[in-house]
């Protein structure tokens, strides 16, 4: 037995052998798992179509990577000059922007935001929409299946007290595949040592953002930073640090005056490996330093910087994705075609960070990719679908879906779905049926030129 099957048998061991000590079972139509970008959005839309919704969360509050993590702008609202997301994430960067919380008029369609305003707004929306949220509480072990194959429920685990959860549908959000990871629903991305790597964000403060270029503004256009990645890459050969990708220096989870957020922090692990991801993590940690004061030796406009906080987690590029109906392919995502079954549009350049390295592979989009329901549906369970960071795509096509705005995207289709579905076998869903109704709630299913 290898040392990740192991794991994963001593954690579904744990909580199948504490089936005793469960303290309560609660039920929904939807159990959505995973509060981040895809998953708050996907509790909402399937409330809003009239679904009872629970939504399970790790953290204490909802954004994910965007606020545990610290990742911004929530990338990516247009293309060229027109918006390719709409709907329920795009009415939040509007509330955001109403507080203060976010900017949302850049040609780009990149939002900078204030990660503590984020996490206000999508919890005032989950608690409008009436969804119930377990917060601090995560799956535990592999969910319970019924007789046809269907998921019947899961073990939560809270302070290490477990409950039960039964639902009519699943729908994984999570960032590592809390659901499609047993049972034969999942699979790896990538195969092992070539997966993107881990980042762990920070931000600075003290920072002259009057001279600093802290806003990326149009399509086409990098945001890493030439300056600061030139003494990076000095400070990388001299080994004074280990590695470093980017860097992004901008205004991204912060909008604040005299300060930015950072993501140059970079190492390879296995995510599923907790002492890969400890050593990892740890490592970044190490190394925030030494970067912050390459930083400030690298621009003037750095001089005075500090680490005003770093991120509660890393965060890592991909990881599991689901069995689906379909799997993108990057041919048929760059090839301008929108099958019937689309349900969001990503514009995202194909970003893929390169393991074992500080560079990255990045092309930009002649025109905008399609993401189809087929590739949230799970095609070995009749009542599981899959949002964000889990949707069945290739490494390649992976590399545009997996950002915020079309996370938000893919997790509002997942949500009608599965409030459409709550009766039955999401397989069997009116594939333009859902598609219309994602349209009347404002999503872009259709690009086209002016």
């Amino acid at each position: 037995m290898n040392r990740r099957d192991f794991i994963r048998n001593f954690t579904c061991g744990a909580a199948y052998g504490a089936a005793a000590d469960v303290r309560r079972t609660m039920s929904a139509n939807v159990c959505v798992v995973g509060g981040g970008p895809a998953g708050f959005v996907a509790a909402i839309a399937a409330a809003r179509n009239g679904a009872k919704v629970t939504l399970v969360e790790t953290f204490g509050f909802p954004g994910g990577m965007a606020t545990a993590g610290l990742v911004g702008p929530i990338s990516k609202f247009n293309f060229g000059g027109k918006r390719v997301v709409g709907g329920i994430p795009w009415v939040f960067v509007e509330r955001l922007a109403s507080l203060g919380g976010a900017i949302v008029d850049l040609p780009k369609g990149n939002v900078p935001f204030e990660a503590e305003v984020y996490r206000r707004v999508a919890r005032e929306m989950l608690e409008e929409a009436g969804v119930k949220c377990l917060w601090q509480t995560s799956v535990c072990g592999a969910p319970e299946l019924s007789v046809g194959g269907a998921i019947s429920a899961v073990t939560l685990s809270t302070a290490g007290f477990l409950s039960r959860l039964e639902a009519d549908v699943f729908i994984d959000c999570s960032a590592s595949g809390a659901l499609v990871g047993y049972h034969g629903f999942g699979g790896f991305r990538s195969a092992k040592g070539a997966a993107q790597p881990l980042s762990l964000c920070f931000h600075l403060g003290g920072v002259d953002t009057a001279k600093a270029r802290v806003l990326v503004r149009n399509d086409n256009e990098r945001s890493a930073n030439p300056v600061l990645r030139a003494a990076l890459d000095k400070a990388m050969k001299s080994g004074r640090i280990k590695s470093f990708g980017g860097p992004w220096a901008v205004w991204g989870s912060t909008i604040r005056p005299g300060f930015v957020s950072v993501n140059a922090t970079r190492t390879a692990a296995d995510v599923t490996d907790p002492v890969e991801v400890a050593e990892a993590t740890a490592l970044m940690r190490r190394e925030i330093p030494e970067i912050v004061d390459v930083i400030r030796g690298a621009d003037p406009a750095f001089r005075d910087a500090y680490v005003s906080q770093t991120a509660a987690t890393s965060g890592f590029r991909e990881c599991r994705e689901l069995h689906a109906l379909h799997r993108v392919t990057a041919m048929e995502f760059v090839s301008g075609r929108y099958p019937d079954d689309t349900i969001a549009l990503a514009a995202h350049p194909m970003d893929r960070h390169l393991a074992g390295s500080s560079g990255q592979s990045l092309s930009f989009l002649e025109k905008p990719g399609a993401v189809p329901l087929s590739a949230l549906i799970s095609a070995k369970c009749p009542n599981l679908l899959a949002a964000g960071g889990l949707v069945a795509a290739e490494p390649a096509a992976f590399a545009s879906i997996r950002v915020q705005a079309q996370c938000m995207a893919t997790g509002q289709a997942a949500g009608v779905a599965a409030a459409m579905a709550s009766a039955g076998d999401v397989r069997r869903l009116d594939l333009a049926a859902v598609r219309s109704r994602c349209e009347d709630m404002g999503a872009v299913t259709a690009f086209r030129h002016r």
